[in-house]
C-alpha cells in the first residue's frame, strides 16, 4: 500500500508507511505544536490543528489518501 501526502496547494509525494506520510505533514508545524489526526472515512486521513484555550479544531488542509 501506498500513500499519498496531499497538502493545501499540492501533493506532497508519496509514502511506503502511514507513519512517514504523518510524519512529513507534522514537519511542517513547530515540535509539539497541538496537532491531531482523523479518519472519517476508509483511506483517508486529515490533519487538525487543535487550539487549547478553546478546544477548536482547524483543519490544516493536509490530507493522506490510501492507494492500493
Amino acid at each position: 500500500m501506498q500513500y499519498r501526502l496531499i497538502g493545501p496547494e499540492k501533493a506532497e509525494g508519496t509514502y511506503d508507511t502511514l507513519a512517514a506520510a504523518e510524519a512529513a505533514a507534522e514537519s511542517h508545524y513547530k515540535p509539539g505544536a497541538p496537532l491531531e489526526w482523523s479518519n472519517p472515512e476508509p483511506g483517508r486521513h486529515l490533519l487538525w490543528y487543535v487550539h487549547r484555550d478553546e478546544g477548536l479544531k482547524t483543519d490544516t488542509h493536509y490530507r493522506i489518501i490510501e492507494d492500493q
